[in-house]
């Protein structure tokens, strides 16, 4: 038979354990749901953006001739785009080239003069002032060469700006150039084609401060698009809160779009 004493001793362990226990899996709970509240912030609230834009124009002064793109065209990289009438720009360069032919015959000339006249002076046939003038003619003959191929690079750098190519495969954005338009690049040039690249997309997203500093730049992420998973990489994390004294930050993921159709604005579900 049980002794009152005994079932007294037990009731207290037995209440704290029940308290242990319950306190433990409210603990457990509160855990679960943290990590499900960092995880759904981080997938939500992303849109998509152009990885990178660039308006394209020209430095030098011209009639534009042809424009070969359209606006929502997509086009190859190095793609001629626009070309102005460089009739002229070709004219200089082979001139440029004429003239460097003839600088560097020139100057071998003053070479040979100059090395028959060290020679005669050597033999004491030529007097200093003799040498002094060949000498002369030889710097003069190196810096015309100097001086014709810095003008041969300029008139070729003028022919190759007289057309515009895609630095890499985009989308033809805006198109502000029309066949007959003149461009006058002396104080400002102005952007006549814009472009925006066209196999990578960019989805910001909005993550909150308890969740931020689990993600890194380089961190892989998955990007989810209309029902379609593209994988990603981290390219920016905010420093600062989207709006002040918001608990909200920008985080940028890049990814391949695998040559599907995307739009900027789209909306899209990020996962890191």
């Amino acid at each position: 038979m049980n002794s009152p004493g005994r079932g007294i001793g037990v009731l207290p362990i037995l209440f704290f354990a029940l308290i242990f226990s319950l306190t433990g899996s409210a603990g457990s709970i509160g855990l679960v749901e943290s990590t499900r509240s960092i995880e759904s912030v981080a997938g939500e609230g992303a849109t998509l953006q152009w990885v990178r834009t660039v308006a394209l124009s020209t430095p030098v002064n011209g009639v534009i001739a042809e424009v070969k793109v359209k606006r929502g065209d997509r086009v190859r990289a190095d793609q001629i785009l626009l070309r102005l009438v460089n009739e002229t720009f070709r004219t200089e360069v082979f001139a440029g080239r004429a003239r460097l032919k003839q600088a560097k015959n020139n100057r071998d000339e003053a070479q040979r003069e100059l090395e028959r006249t060290q020679e005669l002076y050597d033999r004491t046939l030529l007097s200093d002032h003799d040498l002094q003038l060949a000498k002369i003619q030889k710097d003069a003959a190196d810096a015309d060469v100097l001086s014709a191929r810095a003008s041969l690079t300029k008139s070729e750098h003028d022919f190759g700006h007289s057309m515009i190519r895609a630095p890499f495969e985009a989308w033809v954005l805006q198109r502000n150039a029309q066949p007959g338009q003149t461009v006058v690049s002396r104080m400002r040039a102005m952007p006549l084609i814009i472009l925006a690249e066209a196999d990578r997309m960019l989805a910001r997203s909005l993550v909150s401060g308890m969740a931020i500093d689990n993600i890194k730049r380089g961190d892989k992420a998955k990007v989810t698009v209309a029902g379609k998973n593209y994988a990603g990489t981290v390219n920016f994390v905010a420093l600062e809160p989207e709006t002040p004294r918001g608990d909200r930050y920008v985080v940028e993921v890049v990814f391949a779009t695998n040559r599907q159709m995307l739009r900027v604005g789209q909306s899209a579900r990020v996962k890191f």
